[in-house]
């Protein structure tokens, strides 16, 4: 992995580190301490639905990061995707998420536009397979 790709890939995980912790301690609004731009306007309300949506498939609240995850059979699986745009504008991040260590069918998404300060972070949405 060249530098540039280990730097890029240290600060995704920074910032869905601290994406995944509010969102776990149900503190939807810090969500605005960790990236410059939302695709959603009201997060409480967004996320009073994905904590419904949880709730009716029996799961608990959005694990951290770095919780393992427990697959049955057990196999090797990436959580985190990151894709570059083809422009070099930036790149796009899905992050797939858990509770309980079991995967929810609920991908986190972002984007990281290069900017020359380094990047604009812009989260996108949570997205249901």
């Amino acid at each position: 992995m060249e530098l540039l790709d280990k730097y890029k890939k240290e600060k995704v995980i920074d910032v869905i580190t601290n994406i995944l912790k509010a969102i776990h301690l149900k503190k939807y609004e810090d969500i605005m301490n960790y990236v410059d731009e939302s695709e959603i306007d009201d997060l409480n309300e967004f996320f009073g639905c994905v904590e419904k949506t949880l709730e009716l498939n029996d799961f608990d609240t959005i694990d951290e990061y770095g919780v393992e995850c427990h697959f049955n059979p057990p196999y090797e699986y990436s959580q985190l995707e990151i894709y570059d745009y083809d422009d070099q504008t930036g790149f796009a991040v899905d992050y797939d998420l858990t509770s309980n260590s079991e995967l929810v069918d609920m991908r986190l998404q972002l984007e990281f536009l290069y900017t020359d300060n380094g990047y604009t972070v812009r989260f996108l949405n949570v997205d249901s397979d």
